[in-house]
């Protein structure tokens, strides 16, 4: 297993070519998480390092906002949301959006609905580039006919584990050592807010709150009042 700080020089290229070929660990401000290629193979791998259990989806690691949002069913969403810069407000939580028909339902796609993590910094950077280092692969039948390449993120923990989220850098090795990931990325950019990142779910008419975490209040005040489906 080899070990990288986010902020060491040529890290970023390092963990690019090793996206491209299995998981890698990497640790965001308040939690540990597990990266793949946004391919059917990159499911495939995170299924076996997860041992992921039926019925769950990947999420993915917002690199270009504005691509993330061209996905969108635009017609299902709330017009107060309608353009790219009106979710940079809700940097540092995941956002599911509405990208397909609700009859869809792929690795990546519940109901029609996608989630990605919206982060800044270096992190940010880090999913930027994945991203732009897959924009020439075909089209991948996880995403249903039209392309999406921000990389598969996921929790760093065994699917259904009591414990659902790694924080501590000993835990997240002791995982890479067990389930054969040989790639962490670490960070001092840890933030000490601890916590999987809230989920906000956006509809037509409203936006719901999927999942609890870090600066909850904090996030729902930057919804609408009228918006507000909890």
């Amino acid at each position: 297993m080899k070990v990288f700080d986010l902020e060491q020089p040529r890290a970023i290229d390092l963990a690019v070519d090793a996206v491209h070929t299995r998981p890698i660990i990497v640790q965001l401000p308040s939690v540990f998480v597990l990266l793949a290629a946004p391919t059917s193979a990159g499911a495939r791998q995170l299924d076996h390092v997860k041992t992921r259990l039926p019925g769950k989806n990947y999420g993915t690691a917002i690199g270009s906002l504005t691509r993330f949002v061209e996905q969108a069913q635009r017609q299902e969403m709330p017009p107060e949301f309608s353009a790219v810069d009106q979710f940079v407000p809700l940097t540092g939580t995941f956002v599911r959006l509405p990208f397909r028909s609700v009859e869809c339902n792929t690795a990546t796609i519940r109901a029609g609905t996608h989630q990605g993590v919206l982060l800044d910094g270096l992190q940010r950077q880090l999913f930027r580039r994945i991203e732009e280092s897959f924009l020439d692969q075909p089209a991948d039948p996880i995403w249903q006919g039209r392309n999406y390449c921000a990389p598969l993120c996921t929790s760093c923990n065994e699917s259904g584990h009591p414990e659902r989220a790694i924080f501590e850098a000993q835990k997240a090795f002791a995982f890479a050592e067990t389930f054969g990931v040989d790639f962490v990325l670490r960070s001092r950019a840890a933030d000490g807010k601890l916590g999987s990142y809230p989920i906000f779910g956006f509809e037509r008419e409203g936006v719901r709150v999927h999942r609890e975490g870090p600066r909850l209040d904090q996030f729902k005040e930057r919804i609408p009042q009228r918006l507000r489906s909890w």
